[in-house]
């Protein structure tokens, strides 16, 4: 993050101190050429005269200008992105349902959309005028939770053959990058990626207080959503492998940390669901004695998702003097993965029986 932040900053400083040197030697010559000009001239651009010698003083004294300005630019970015860039990743909130809302696992659908899109700015969307949208881990961190809760959120509408888990997961389809304008060559207004997040949101909260929310029963929609969580973390899995095979004899490897935090929010996700699931489902996880599994499961997704470092590195895997953060966040989820896999394979073979 921090190499990428300063490598943003250099190239944003080096166009400004360019457009100032360039404004410096057009105002000099201009001036020459006013002193040099005919009488005529003179009293055709006296009116200038006053905006002339403001910008005069200005030529004259802009290294002290240009020195002020990147100082400004860098306390308020650097600080800016510093308080801006606090991932909302908590790991030991209590889900709780309720009589009109009985399922765990809606309800942590809907804290993981709140904690991104309510809690926390949508910092993805943001222009260059918010410290916050010159980062890389936040907003990687935010598309992944949203991209993987989309996901289950889908699937959950194919299940259930319910409008509003439908409409939620098309509006969370809506690119995350909008602000007030669309990306389109016209530019027009459209509405904020934030925006149709909320209604999402929303419409995610119809569900939960519908009849086809109910309390969680039978085996079906347990192995379904039990592959929906093997999917999102086999996508991870295969995101994190190609990167470092093909990107780790960079010097610098400015990806890295966007597919880092990616990753973390997608596992964010994972998480809280693979936990609800374990309540929802609970007399049923003992039953097949595959609580202890679970467990586990979660455990090293805790894990990945407490991984953190300064600069996020993807050395080459046999360099034994620089990390690869890739690899370590990959191991955790390889583990969870195959604890997730046998947990999935012992319930069927339990029902089969």
């Amino acid at each position: 993050m921090i190499s990428t932040f300063l490598t943003k900053l250099k190239i944003e400083l080096k166009r400004l101190l360019g457009k100032c040197v360039y404004a410096c030697v057009y105002i000099k010559n201009s001036y020459k050429e006013l002193k040099i000009a005919p009488p005529q001239e003179k009293n055709k651009k006296r009116h200038k005269n006053k905006l002339l010698n403001l910008l005069i003083k200005f030529s004259e004294q802009w290294k002290i200008i240009s020195l002020s300005l990147i100082g400004f630019l860098v306390i308020y970015y650097g600080i800016g992105a510093a308080v801006s860039s606090k991932i909302n990743n908590n790991l030991n909130y209590n889900i709780q349902i309720t009589e009109e809302s009985p399922r765990y696992t809606t309800e942590a659908l809907r804290y993981i959309l709140k904690t991104q899109i309510d809690d926390t700015a949508w910092t993805p969307a943001l222009p260059i005028i918010f410290p916050a949208s010159i980062l890389d881990n936040l907003p990687n961190f935010q598309i992944g939770a949203k991209d993987s809760s989309k996901y289950l959120i889908k699937r959950l509408s194919v299940y259930h053959a319910d409008n509003n888990l439908k409409e939620a997961a098309d509006l969370l389809n809506y690119p995350a990058n909008i602000w007030l304008f669309s990306q389109t060559a016209d530019d027009k207004l459209a509405p904020g990626s934030a925006k149709q997040y909320r209604k999402a949101l929303a419409k995610l909260t119809d569900f939960a207080n519908s009849p086809n929310n109910q309390k969680a029963m039978g085996y079906n929609e347990f192995l379904y959503i039990l592959s929906g969580l093997e999917n999102i973390i086999e996508k991870q899995l295969q995101k994190l492998s190609l990167q470092v095979n093909e990107h780790n004899s960079e010097l610098l490897d400015f990806k890295a940390d966007n597919i880092f935090y990616y990753a973390k929010g997608n596992t964010f996700t994972v998480y809280y669901i693979l936990q609800a699931l374990t309540k929802d489902y609970q007399d049923f996880i003992v039953e097949t004695n595959e609580y202890e599994d679970f467990m586990t499961a979660l455990s090293f997704l805790r894990k990945a998702c407490e991984l953190e470092a300064f600069s996020i590195k993807n050395a080459a895997p046999q360099d034994s003097y620089s990390a690869n953060h890739l690899l370590y966040l990959g191991y955790y989820l390889s583990r969870a993965q195959n604890y997730i896999q046998k947990i999935h394979n012992n319930i069927e073979k339990f029902i089969r029986k």
